[in-house]
């Protein structure tokens, strides 16, 4: 908004002559207009930048609700097994629809879910390789001390 109050006023002020340039006590009106002209032209090339900035922003946000929406009825044309091995629900699709989550959300929930199973599954397994050395090296230990 800040930008357009600018524009206007450099607008404003270039046609109202404000500023004129000053040289050895009077003003030089030609030099004047043309500097006017040039900052009009600036500022009205900003404004429709600034403009044309936000038209594109608005149109690029109805093009991903457009897509979000055809996404959506594909997932609600498949079946529930289908839906059960991508990991998602009828409710989650009706989560969507009514605006409490994304379809990106869900996938990032699933990704995190993904990574702690997998993870989980590592460590357990991770855990279980560490028992057995310890196991190992007590059963020598103990064989030691009962040879001794």
């Amino acid at each position: 908004m800040k930008g357009l109050h600018f524009a206007i006023a450099s607008i404003v002020d270039a046609n109202t002559g404000n500023g004129l340039a000053q040289a050895k006590g009077s003003s030089d009106y030609r030099a004047a207009a043309v500097r006017g002209r040039t900052i009009r032209a600036k500022s009205i090339a900003a404004l429709f930048n600034s403009i044309k900035a936000r038209v594109v922003k608005v149109i690029a946000g109805f093009r991903a609700v457009a897509k979000q929406r055809r996404d959506l009825n594909s997932l609600m044309n498949l079946n529930d097994h289908l839906l059960d091995d991508i990991g998602l629900t009828r409710g989650d699709l009706h989560a969507v629809r009514l605006g409490s989550t994304t379809l990106d959300e869900l996938n990032a929930a699933y990704v995190a879910a993904r990574r702690t199973e997998s993870s989980n599954q590592f460590g357990i397994a991770a855990v279980d390789s560490i028992n057995d050395e310890l196991a190992a090296n007590n059963e020598q230990h103990f064989d030691r001390r009962k040879c001794a």
